[in-house]
């Protein structure tokens, strides 16, 4: 089984359940890619646990995609809400230099329903924007 898991759409809620191997990120990246290729409005819900983590190789990997597909991740990814475990975690993972560097807002939250409301309220202003 993979350890990312990604399901539902138009809200995706990922899942980081273990370290992911470079394949387990190459899988990711083109199921990403295939969201962005449907040209419609999606925002997503990102779980971690504490043990996932990517190897440099795929670091690099996601760096480049993400440099590729950032005008694309612009237009159509609406938000992502991380779920984090504290305050602390939330300032490390959602910093106010990652939400700058994004093309989407990004926020941290611990309870899971509140950042499920989140990301549908910022998907349904930018479907009714386009």
């Amino acid at each position: 089984m993979p350890s990312i898991q990604m399901t539902g759409w138009p809200m995706v809620s990922v899942r980081f359940k273990r370290h992911a191997s470079d394949q387990d990120v190459q899988q990711w990246l083109s199921e990403l890619s295939a969201y962005l290729d449907k040209r419609q409005p999606f925002s997503m819900v990102i779980e971690a646990k504490p043990e996932s983590r990517f190897s440099p190789e795929a670091r690099k990997n996601f760096g480049l995609w993400f440099k590729e597909n950032r005008v694309l991740l612009g237009r159509y990814c609406c938000g992502v809400a991380r779920i984090v475990g504290s305050a602390t975690e939330g300032e490390r993972m959602v910093s106010e230099n990652m939400k700058k560097a994004m093309p989407f807002p990004m926020v941290a939250m611990a309870d899971c329903n509140e950042a499920r409301k989140w990301a549908e309220s910022v998907q349904d202003e930018k479907t009714i924007m386009i």
